[in-house]
């Protein structure tokens, strides 16, 4: 089934400043080109300052940026091009990303794992902080009163980490004030290898998937786009990782016909179903 986004507002809510382009990158550059005003906005793609944690240090240099580089800043202007190629807007958060933050104790929310490029983040409940999730919330409200949105697409948060689920909380909470639509994309590259299905808040049920056919020079659109993001493709690609291939043997696999596209689902208030 293709997905039709029709040529209205889309308003795209991304918890950081790669994710709405590595899950639904194709898409939102075929929405603009079918005449949709589309707007990514980045919730955690605040600056970030010295102290870092070690597991925000280590990733640094995975990313290839010196200790006096702005890490923060770096990435918002990879974002900047990257959603630039696409043909789309954007907006960048003032919250920081779990790699910065610190538990109520003041651990870091993010340790290193030993031996690998991966992170542990301590595993916590959207509400564990609820000044951050009252604050992202009334955010996501301002750029969508801002916007004007006919139809919002966010994470599914399938991975299970912190800031997507708090975006994706916060983002069904607002479209359901405002009754919006909302959609939500297959959280990648990490459904890739594995992760979990989406636990929706009290109150909402996934609908039935639907994988969004694109073009070619829609899914070449968005590996363009994602080459624009070099910090994070030193993690995902290159010698003996081909991680262009990887998208497509995935897409491969949930495509009923072949080719590329990409997965999301409708959200649906029960009160709705009721």
């Amino acid at each position: 089934m293709s997905q039709n986004l029709g040529a209205g507002r889309l308003l795209a809510i991304s918890p950081h400043l790669d994710d709405a382009v590595l899950s639904f990158g194709a898409g939102l550059a075929r929405a603009a080109q079918d005449g949709a005003k589309v707007t990514v906005y980045t919730v955690f793609a605040g600056t970030a300052t010295p102290p870092y944690s070690p597991a925000a240090e280590r990733l640094h240099g995975i990313w290839g940026l010196s200790p006096d580089q702005d890490a923060s800043l770096h990435r918002r202007n990879e974002d900047i091009a990257a959603l630039d190629h696409l043909g789309v807007d954007y907006r960048h958060g003032r919250f920081l990303d779990a790699i910065y933050r610190t538990l109520p104790d003041g651990r870091w929310l993010a340790d290193n794992v030993p031996g690998r490029q991966k992170l542990a983040i301590s595993r916590l409940s959207p509400q564990t902080d609820p000044d951050l999730f009252a604050a992202v919330r009334d955010d996501i409200k301002s750029v969508v009163e801002e916007c004007d949105p006919t139809l919002i697409l966010t994470c599914a948060a399938g991975n299970g980490h912190i800031d997507n689920e708090i975006t994706r909380d916060a983002a069904l909470l607002v479209a359901h004030e405002k009754d919006l639509p909302v959609r939500l994309w297959e959280d990648l590259p990490h459904a890739m290898f594995g992760a979990g299905p989406a636990e929706l808040p009290e109150g909402f049920d996934l609908g039935t998937g639907d994988f969004g056919s694109v073009t070619t020079d829609m899914r070449d659109r968005k590996f363009e786009a994602l080459r624009l993001y070099p910090s994070q493709m030193l993690m995902l690609h290159g010698p003996g990782k081909d991680f262009f291939a990887q998208l497509d043997e995935h897409a491969r696999k949930n495509s009923p016909q072949g080719g590329y596209g990409e997965t999301t689902w409708p959200v649906v208030s029960r009160e709705d179903n009721s």
